[in-house]
């Protein structure tokens, strides 16, 4: 019975296992395991017979899960110890869990044996000595249900599907042997084929040179009479063919070259060319196939990017907006259009891999009377924001206008995935992007990133088995430089759907497109020269307000509680919102713009169109009471939105200062995000492509002489050992390890990492004075944040403590954070 009629049977009895069983083997032989599963947890309750029970422990072994199928075969042994199949089906199923202990290529137990491949592929296993394997932490058992039967005679209903971690290492095994196999066949055909063709072709010409090569029959002379009279005798001159000559041209390197394709006919044939093809071919990038195909793909199951072969008809585009990419993403869009017109495209903020539940961001319709910066209507900034107040702080305007008008450009089945994170996206844009795609029938990706984004193999291994099971080929191309997050997703995601990684499309390019200014990211302890300009660091002024338009200005409304004034700095405490400013100063004035105190609540806007706005911060309201200050101690008690109550405690000492805070969480129960921090202010401010601030001349700087002026700045993030076993994951992501982590002020920085324990800044913009930011607390560690991602130091960042749920509204002195300035 085909799979279809066993399908038709089984929901016409479903209470029949054994035909159940008959279904799933099925779908396990047609290499649908994840519908085989679906079959098997659709059962319904057994008896108390040990048939039924012995029939659903061979369909959970089909599909994989052997220690619920161990489970169930005990359950027919405790019914009938003497029911010999199941004796039977018990030893054979031990022998299997067994084998897959130590496996060599773990399977999942199927209803019958393959024959064994009749190739002479020898198969290497490497081997590795004990001695040689690094010791890791052996991760606990994942726990499965295991089915045992009832103590009454009622039916039992089974519980669902689950796999150990063995048996998830084994079905993972699984798939890529048989990975391994189909690409090990696939080259076996094309081989063949290749090999088919040639014969042909020998075949062929060797036909034809027989037949030009036989000699006629021969004939008796004859003599004719003619009374024509004698004509000059005609002679054929030999004609030489002069054959065009291909020159190679720096166009054949260019995404744009034009390739003409010329058919032509002759009644004669040439028997030398001047020109080897092989010659042409190397030179123009382009290859050559047999004109015969014998089971094997042609050209015109094919298409080009950028001169690169893709496999496909419906083409999936994922393209990674950032400042390093701006200046890539519409030539990328326009070579789209050429060779894939109205493919759907979709625009993501970042490429992160990681684990985070999916389905948290949206996939939106991008509609060009949309893409502005601002919506008015609902007063607060457009998924589209970041075009105008994020990318021109990573990439020069002209790039970011070009971006800007190919967003507005109209074109059909472009999208943005937007989420509620301040990276404009949640945990996983990419996996929810995979998914939009995979819904519009795509037989092919194309993914084009820097590739900085962290990337975690096993989640990517999931994306690649994923797409792998739906024949979507997958390619990836990195903007510049290959990277070692693409070498995982090349490794875990594109090589698992039979695709590549294509050339940087730098390296194709090459001087047909301007090239970045300078790289994003610095190698560490490679300072680049100091600019030409007419700067100076840590200039100092007289005043604290500042003279600039990018200089401290205090509100209208505020109003001084208290001012400290020490050798290292001077501190100003304002009301009546809990506010502080520290303003670093050496003997001849003040320098850079203050180190701020703030405090911070969320309010949640769950029905907000866009995603992005639906937190903002939480307004204040009015005071409790008045602000007081006792010589040592500054007390503000602030009622926010919604009445609650959110106290600051702030103690004033010789080199500094430390606070702390208590807070009423909301009253519907959701997270309000509270936390006390101090923001450590930024070196430089863009206007028009241009750079000013303290420090710099009066006619600004450009971006990377910015750059090159705070390199000599560093920041030192202290990981502690203690919290390693909490954070080591994200501390990883983010880039990050434990101890202490040194980045230049001019080194990019994706994510800062949490459990922090303390945060030190130095160096010559700052003068002699030093920044330390530390928490008073073991139990309570730092987090730091820019506002948005990707960011370098020199652009502002702070350090923030949030105290635990259940202590937040108890004051306490030692859960504090604290900054200290030498």
């Amino acid at each position: 019975m085909s799979t279809q009629e066993l399908v038709e049977a089984l929901q016409a009895d479903p209470g029949n296992w054994e035909l159940r069983l008959a279904v799933v083997e099925s779908f396990v032989a047609e290499g649908k395991h994840d519908t085989a599963v679906e079959y098997v947890n659709q059962g319904e309750a057994l008896p108390r017979e040990p048939a039924p029970w012995l029939a659903a422990a061979k369909c959970y072994a089909a599909v994989g899960a052997l220690e619920q199928a161990n489970g169930l075969v005990e359950s027919a042994l405790e019914i009938d110890p003497d029911y010999a199949p199941a004796k039977e089906y018990k030893g054979e199923l031990e022998s299997h869990m067994a084998a897959i202990a130590n496996p060599v290529t773990p399977v999942p137990m199927s209803p019958q044996d393959e024959e064994a491949d009749d190739d002479d592929e020898d198969i290497a296993v490497a081997v590795v000595a004990d001695d040689e394997v690094e010791a890791t932490a052996v991760p606990e058992p994942t726990p499965v249900a295991v089915p045992r039967v009832g103590s009454d005679d009622e039916p039992m209903t089974l519980p669902q599907v689950s796999f150990s971690n063995t048996e998830m290492e084994a079905l993972q095994a699984a798939e890529e042997e048989a990975l391994r196999m189909r690409e090990a066949a696939i080259r076996r055909d094309k081989m063949n084929s290749v090999i088919v063709t040639v014969l042909l072709h020998v075949a062929v010409v060797a036909l034809l040179m027989m037949v030009a090569t036989k000699a006629p029959q021969s004939a008796p002379p004859q003599i004719v009479a003619s009374s024509q009279p004698p004509s000059q005798e005609e002679v054929i001159e030999n004609e030489t063919m002069d054959k065009p000559t291909l020159e190679p041209t720096t166009a054949v390197n260019s995404a744009v070259a034009d390739i003409i394709s010329v058919n032509a006919q002759s009644s004669f044939s040439v028997s030398n060319l001047d020109v080897q093809i092989s010659d042409v071919a190397v030179e123009t990038g382009m290859s050559f196939t047999p004109s015969m195909s014998v089971g094997m793909p042609t050209s015109s199951e094919s298409r080009m990017m950028f001169g690169q072969e893709m496999e496909g008809e419906v083409l999936g585009v994922i393209l990674d907006v950032s400042g390093s990419m701006a200046e890539w993403l519409p030539l990328v869009v326009r070579e789209v259009d050429k060779n894939f017109p109205d493919s759907p495209i979709v625009y993501v903020r970042n490429v992160v891999v990681k684990s985070a539940k999916s389905g948290e961001n949206e996939v939106r319709t991008i509609i060009p009377d949309e893409v502005i910066p601002y919506d008015k209507e609902l007063k607060t900034p457009t998924p589209y924001w970041f075009l105008w107040h994020d990318l021109p702080k990573k990439a020069p305007q002209r790039y970011v206008d070009r971006l800007i008008e190919t967003f507005k450009g109209g074109r059909p089945n472009v999208f943005l995935t937007v989420g509620p994170g301040y990276r404009g996206s949640g945990g996983t844009p990419l996996t929810d992007s995979i998914d939009f795609l995979m819904e519009q029938d795509i037989d092919s990706l194309y993914i084009f990133s820097d590739f900085e984004d962290y990337v975690d193999e096993d989640v990517c291994l999931e994306l690649g088995q994923k797409l792998g099971r739906r024949k979507i080929r997958t390619y990836v191309q990195p903007a510049e430089k290959g990277t070692e997050f693409l070498d995982v997703m090349t490794k875990k995601l594109v090589n698992r759907t039979l695709g590549r990684q294509l050339p940087s499309l730098y390296s194709i390019l090459g001087d047909d497109v301007e090239a970045p200014e300078k790289p994003l990211t610095l190698t560490k302890n490679e300072g680049p020269e100091m600019p030409d300009v007419d700067f100076k660091h840590a200039t100092p002024r007289a005043e604290i307000v500042g003279d600039g338009s990018y200089g401290f200005k205090p509100g209208k409304d505020w109003f001084e509680i208290h001012r400290i004034e020490e050798p290292e700095y001077t501190a100003v405490f304002y009301g009546p919102e809990a506010r502080a400013y520290v303003f670093l100063k050496t003997a001849d004035g003040y320098i850079q713009d203050p180190i701020r105190f703030y405090y911070h609540s969320w309010k949640r806007f769950p029905d907000h169109p866009d995603p992005r706005s639906r937190v903002r911060r939480r307004k204040f309201v009015g005071l409790q009471e008045d602000p007081t200050f006792d010589g040592k101690e500054i007390v503000w008690k602030m009622k926010l939105e919604d009445d609650l109550k959110f106290n600051v405690h702030m103690y004033l000492g010789r080199k500094g200062m430390h606070a702390t805070y208590t807070a009423e969480p909301p009253k519907d129960g959701t997270d309000d995000g509270d936390h006390i921090s101090f923001g450590m202010p930024a070196l430089a401010w863009e206007r028009k492509d241009k750079y000013f601030s303290y420090d710099l001349p009066n006619e600004g700087v450009k971006l990377d002489e910015v750059r090159q002026i705070v390199h000599p700045n560093t920041l030192i993030i202290n990981l502690p050992r203690e919290n390693r076993d909490r954070q080591a994951k994200a501390w990883n992501e983010a880039g990050f390890e434990m101890g202490y982590n040194t980045r230049h002020y001019d080194e990019l920085i994706r994510v800062f990492p949490p459990g922090i324990r303390d945060i030190k800044v130095e160096g010559p913009s700052f003068g002699p004075r030093k920044i330390h930011a530390r928490t008073t607390s073991g139990k309570v560690y730092l987090g730091a944040h820019a506002g948005r991602a990707d960011t370098e130091p020199w652009e502002g960042f702070g350090a923030h403590m949030s105290r635990r749920e259940d202590v937040r509204e108890r004051f306490t002195k030692t859960e504090a954070i604290e900054l200290e300035i030498e």
